[in-house]
């Protein structure tokens, strides 16, 4: 199996690609997509795409829906396409909506996310997480992975990731690894994620997703976000909102907007990843 010596070697799986390696040098940017699972109250799973850009010091967690249309927009596609992804975005109900910057140079993850109306973000350390290495051994997207055990949050994490593409980020706060984490499910086995896709990237890092935010705390975050989700509509303080609006589709959906962020209401309910 060939050892990638540089940042990463391009990967493996892609529509056309599945399961095969290709290989490349002295390139910046690749990115991992990964199938996010979530576990509902109801007993199926809810899923959806997420993204990780990885570049050689720093990479960004975020929800592919929301990537694409920012994408779009950097890449200054025409205003048809461009609102396309923003419609698909603002009707995905099932969004990732933290947007995680995993630092190493500076040190520190900055995390952002939303509880309508407003837009939040806060920091922490860059390895949050404590880390056990564990004996098993997998392959993920054909690169073999090693196994390690962490608490975060209230919940217990098993993840996999591998030495062979040096780089030490992983989905959402799940870094700090000797190597790219490819796959990780909490121990209820309510979260899962699995990388799906790797490849070289085309599209430079956002690395600020909203413009305006509220600095925070991940603890004051945490708990806010945990009682919103209980009932969105209901939790919105009435003094807060100056406009509400309905906007409809062709095919009959809509989307509500409070002050003009979207309100989401999770079809079969919310299940946080941090409990504490």
């Amino acid at each position: 199996m060939k050892k990638i010596v540089l940042l990463i070697t391009a990967i493996c799986l892609t529509s056309e690609t599945y399961g095969q390696k290709t290989s490349s040098s002295s390139v910046d940017e690749y990115e991992c997509i990964y199938e996010y699972q979530m576990k509902n109250d109801k007993g199926s799973s809810d899923v959806t795409s997420t993204i990780l850009q990885i570049g050689r010091n720093s990479a960004m967690f975020s929800d592919y829906t929301a990537f694409q249309a920012d994408s779009a927009i950097a890449c200054k596609a025409p205003e048809s396409e461009i609102q396309k992804f923003k419609t698909r975005e603002k009707r995905n109900d099932l969004l990732f909506d933290q947007s995680v910057s995993q630092n190493v140079p500076k040190g520190k993850l900055t995390v952002y996310s939303v509880i309508t109306p407003n837009y939040y973000s806060y920091t922490e350390s860059a390895n949050p997480i404590n880390w056990n290495l564990s004996e098993g051994i997998d392959t993920i997207c054909g690169y073999t992975c090693q196994k390690a055990v962490g608490e975060y949050g209230g919940r217990t994490w098993t993840v996999w990731y591998s030495t062979e593409i040096p780089a030490s980020f992983g989905p959402w706060k799940l870094c700090g690894l000797p190597g790219l984490v490819l796959a990780a499910k909490d121990s209820e086995g309510i979260h899962k994620f699995k990388a799906i896709t790797f490849r070289k990237s085309s599209t430079p890092m956002n690395f600020k997703p909203y413009t305006n935010t509220i600095k925070t705390s991940r603890e004051q975050f945490v708990k806010a976000k945990n009682k919103f989700e209980q009932n969105p509509m209901g939790n919105i303080p009435a003094e807060s909102i100056s406009e509400m609006t309905i906007q409809k589709y062709e095919d009959g959906g809509h989307s509500a907007l409070v002050n003009g962020v979207v309100l989401r209401v999770r079809p079969n309910g919310y299940v946080p990843l941090e409990l504490k």
